[in-house]
């Protein structure tokens, strides 16, 4: 009897002994943090000093809580002129894209081209961004960590359309318009109406405290940018 309770007594010290195999993570779903997760954002960081001197001039300026839902305050004239102020080889076709496909969506087409410009630094793909033109990714969407280069598009029609479904995403819990086909591939990873408002996309849509104050400095600048006919 003893020398049963001696091999009883073995068995359960060498089962609890036992490395134990760790068990398989199952995959998330609904994360709030979906696009860039790099902790430090290059073209951010580059654009920083430059976006806060040219905001330092403007006469009213506009607040992060602003919706990302709603009707554009600028004309397409004011979103291309503004961009093309500094970057001359801006296509006017973009600039209209994000006009009349965020209205289809209801999205602030206007304040996404801006989110678009701190991305891609002016629509110029320099300073660090991960995207290249020929991407027609103007927000970074699938960037998820350094060196990877993101979703590509087959037009700017397409790519601007996936920014704004991202958007949409982000904005509300409400299904597509009519007629709309899902372009944009990460929609489903989104905790839909998670971020009502241009603040909220900070730390969720890039891993920047300030990116919604940036994406608001530029929105402030174009809205108070004015041109002639001779910046034509």
């Amino acid at each position: 009897m003893f020398a049963l309770r001696i091999i009883l007594l073995c068995v359960c010290c060498a089962i609890c002994a036992a490395p134990v195999s760790a068990k398989r993570k199952k995959p998330l779903k609904n994360i709030p943090t979906d696009t860039i997760v790099i902790p430090e954002d290059i073209i951010f960081e580059v654009m920083a000093d430059e976006i806060a001197a040219e905001s330092a001039g403007v006469d009213f300026t506009f607040d992060v809580s602003t919706t990302i839902l709603g009707e554009p305050a600028l004309d397409v004239e004011q979103m291309y002129m503004f961009v093309k102020s500094r970057n001359k080889n801006f296509k006017r076709e973009i600039a209209e894209a994000f006009y009349h496909i965020g209205k289809r969506y209801g999205v602030r087409g206007d304040i996404a081209l801006c989110q678009s410009i701190l991305e891609t630094g002016w629509f110029m793909f320099t300073g660090g961004t991960a995207v290249t033109p020929d991407q027609h990714n103007y927000c970074g969407l699938g960037v998820t960590k350094l060196g990877m280069k993101g979703h590509k598009f087959k037009s700017i029609e397409e790519g601007v359309k996936a920014q704004m479904q991202h958007l949409y995403a982000y904005a509300c819990d409400s299904k597509l318009p009519r007629g709309e086909k899902l372009i944009d591939p990460r929609f489903s990873l989104v905790a839909r109406g998670i971020a009502p408002t241009w603040a909220d996309l900070s730390r969720k849509w890039a891993a920047n405290d300030h990116y919604a104050e940036r994406i608001m400095d530029l929105y402030s600048q174009m809205a108070n940018f004015t041109f002639s006919d001779n910046d034509y």
